[in-house]
């Protein structure tokens, strides 16, 4: 939850913005001097400080000044009389956000607010972005043994020293970012900003102005000026994972910007030159989209320049038990809990697994896995019962042919999956039945005939 600091000497206007700023989710803290400002700034952090500009003693002007020093990363919004403008802009130049007019617009002011924390959110992921890739090599910053990756990563490198612009498809979790940013990491860009878009997880009504912007009074709620990501790429990269989720009107905009290189904020007709390159994804088949008229040929023809298709994890079984350890000893730090030992029966499992949700699943896996191990030991009854069944039905198949013992194996290997359900919930039927989709009476009638005791599994 984040958390909002107020500054008033208006016990009114105190009561009526904690009270919209409560409502909409925030934590929210009053004061009513610059004074108890401060002495907040020393037990606590807050994510965005609204000030009223003219205060006795410690006025707007010099906490704007002080928070700051405090915290550079703090969102700070003045809130001023109407002639006292000219005195807020000038504040702005010491590191102020933004200025709203009293009365205060409470939909402004959440706009705002919210605009803000969105802004030190990239601000913030950029520098880190730029200090991890300071400190890392490079070259390693994919975990691979695999061939395929390893031809990509080579025709990456070099592609990433051109300014063109690159197509990258895959499935969903099969790396498409990750190959994005060892792109930028790798040109002349690097120094640069790296912005990543979601274009299916904006709100297609906002995602014009995320990317280019708009104009004050470009439509209702614009109350002032807004940069879009565009903008504040500069000389970076912007990438735009799922590509194919981008409206017609937004492909043909997206088309305008490729061709001419330059964007027009939302209610101007100015061109605003940008010299960000452009990456894209896609877990779709944009040339068939394109063949099936949904999606735009011309644009996808312009994207189509550089294209990399990221194989999945299925295809890169050499690679699970590299990312496996990687998560373990991320989650195992992270938990205080060490891990010493992985089974046998659990890395055959994992790389037997075809993993349809690919690194993202693994991932999960790992975090489970890594919970809950006891005593540093990584056994088979940790995996996930998707995963356990899988390797069930890999180790009772017949090497030789299925018809001579048919009955017998599906006999038996309905025995030892029933089996081993029972012992993991403890002897209970009802709850076996509903983990393994049988309806329950179904499934005492099999165990009866199979002869096996529920009981023999309760401890």
């Amino acid at each position: 939850m984040k958390k909002i600091l107020i500054v008033d000497d208006e016990l009114t206007s105190l009561i009526s913005l904690r009270k919209v700023l409560e409502e909409s989710g925030y934590d929210v803290t009053t004061v009513a001097n610059g004074e108890g400002a401060l002495r907040k700034f020393d037990s606590e952090k807050f994510n965005v400080l609204v000030t009223d500009l003219i205060m006795p003693g410690i006025d707007g002007i010099e906490l704007t000044k002080r928070a700051i020093e405090l915290d550079p990363e703090i969102i700070i919004i003045l809130i001023t009389a109407y002639g006292s403008i000219k005195t807020a802009i000038d504040v702005m130049s010491f590191g102020a956000y933004s200025y709203l007019t009293k009365p205060v617009d409470h939909e402004e002011l959440l706009l705002t607010i919210n605009r803000g924390i969105d802004y030190a959110s990239l601000k913030k992921e950029n520098i880190m972005l730029k200090q991890e890739l300071e400190k890392s090599d490079n070259s390693s910053e994919f975990l691979t043994e695999n061939k395929k990756i390893k031809e990509i990563l080579h025709d990456a490198a070099l592609v990433a020293q051109s300014d063109s612009v690159v197509l990258i498809v895959g499935d969903d979790g099969t790396g498409k970012e990750h190959l994005a940013r060892f792109i930028h990491v790798h040109s002349n860009r690097k120094d640069h900003k790296f912005i990543s878009i979601n274009c299916a997880s904006i709100p297609k009504i906002l995602l014009e102005s995320e990317l280019f912007g708009h104009e004050k009074g470009a439509f209702d709620g614009a109350t002032e000026m807004h940069k879009g990501y565009f903008e504040a790429a500069e000389n970076g990269t912007i990438y735009l994972d799922e590509i194919s989720a981008l409206d017609p009107m937004m492909q043909v905009k997206l088309l305008e910007v490729l061709e001419n290189r330059s964007f027009q904020r939302m209610g101007s007709n100015k061109a605003i030159p940008t010299g960000a390159r452009i990456i894209v994804s896609s877990s779709r088949d944009l040339r068939s989209l394109a063949e099936e008229g949904k999606f735009n040929k011309d644009l996808y023809y312009k994207l189509d320049v550089f294209e990399f298709k990221m194989p999945s994890l299925k295809d890169r079984p050499e690679d699970v038990m590299l990312y496996f350890q990687k998560f373990l000893k991320e989650f195992s730090g992270r938990n205080k809990k060490p891990i010493k030992e992985v089974s046998a029966e659990v890395k055959k499992a994992l790389i037997n697994h075809p993993w349809p949700g690919n690194v993202a699943e693994l991932k999960n896996v790992s975090e489970r896995m890594a919970i809950l191990a006891k005593d540093g030991i990584i056994t088979a009854d940790l995996l996930p019962s998707s995963i356990m069944r899988r390797e069930e039905v890999l180790e009772i198949l017949p090497t030789k042919d299925f018809n001579e013992n048919k009955h017998a194996l599906i006999k038996n290997f309905e025995t030892i999956f029933i089996k081993k359900y029972l012992k993991l919930n403890n002897g209970n039927v009802t709850a076996t039945a509903r983990e393994i989709n049988f309806h329950p009476v179904t499934l005492r009638q099999k165990i009866s005939k199979l002869g096996i005791n529920p009981r023999e599994f309760k401890r």
